[in-house]
C-alpha cells in the first residue's frame, strides 16, 4: 500500500501500557501507521504540529493539561484536526463537552478492538464516530442541567479544581490569567449550586470525572 493511502495516527495517553496496547492493535492493520506517541497534553500539541497525523487518539483525563484543553489548543491552530477522545468512563456529559469543543469522535477505552479501528478509519474519512450507547445517552441528556450547563472552558476549570489544583496553577496550565480562572470558578459554583471546592470534588467523583 502506498504511503498516500496510509492513515497516520498519533496516540496520546499518560500510561505507556495503554499506548503500547493501542499501537499493537492499530499496527495489525495495513492501512494504519502510528507515527508518534505523546504522554501529556503539552506533548500532544507539540507533536501534532511536528508530525501532522491524520488522526489523533487523545485521552481525556491526563495530569497537567488535560485532553480537552489540548484538543482546544490544537483546533485553534488547525481547525481541520481529526481528534478522537478516549476515556475510561463512558459519561455522556464528557462526551458532549468534547464534541462541542470540536472532537470528531468519543470512545470508551473498554470498547471492542474492531470499534477503535472503525473509528480511526471513519474519522480519517470525514465522519464523526460515537459508540451507540454514548450517542443514545447524549440524545436524552437534559440540556442546561447540572454539568451540562457548564461551557467547555468552565468544564476544564471544574475538573482541575476538583483535582485540587489552585487558581494560579490552573491559570498556568490553561494559559489564562488568575482573574479569569477566578471568574470561571465563581460561575461554576453558582451553576452547580456548590459553596466550596470539596463539593465540586464530590460531584466530579460521583460522575467518574476524577478518581478519589
Amino acid at each position: 500500500m502506498s504511503d498516500s493511502n496510509i492513515i497516520r495516527v498519533q496516540i496520546v495517553d499518560d500510561h505507556a501500557l495503554v499506548r503500547d496496547g493501542i499501537r499493537g492493535l492499530l499496527e495489525r492493520c495495513d492501512d494504519i501507521r502510528v507515527v508518534v506517541e505523546s504522554s501529556t497534553g503539552e506533548e500532544a500539541y507539540t507533536h501534532y504540529f511536528e508530525h501532522h497525523p491524520d488522526v489523533v487518539l487523545l485521552d481525556v483525563a491526563m495530569p497537567g493539561e488535560g485532553g480537552l484543553s489540548a484538543l482546544r489548543r490544537i483546533l485553534r491552530r488547525d481547525s481541520q484536526a481529526c481528534v478522537v477522545m478516549l476515556t475510561m468512563y463512558d459519561d455522556e456529559v464528557i462526551a458532549v463537552k468534547t464534541i462541542e469543543a470540536g472532537a470528531r469522535g468519543f470512545m470508551s477505552k473498554g470498547m471492542h478492538s474492531a470499534s477503535l479501528v472503525d473509528a480511526v478509519r471513519g474519522v480519517a474519512a470525514g465522519e464523526v464516530y460515537l459508540e451507540d450507547r454514548i450517542a443514545h445517552r447524549m440524545a436524552i441528556l437534559k440540556t442546561g442541567s447540572g454539568l451540562q450547563s457548564l461551557s467547555g472552558r468552565e468544564f476544564e476549570v471544574f475538573r482541575m479544581l476538583a483535582e485540587g489544583k489552585g487558581v494560579q496553577h490552573i491559570a498556568d496550565l490553561l494559559h489564562l490569567s488568575p482573574k479569569t480562572v477566578g471568574t470561571h470558578r465563581t460561575r461554576i459554583m453558582v451553576k452547580l449550586g456548590c459553596e466550596n471546592v470539596a463539593e465540586l470534588a464530590r460531584i466530579a467523583i460521583r460522575k467518574d470525572i476524577i478518581t478519589p
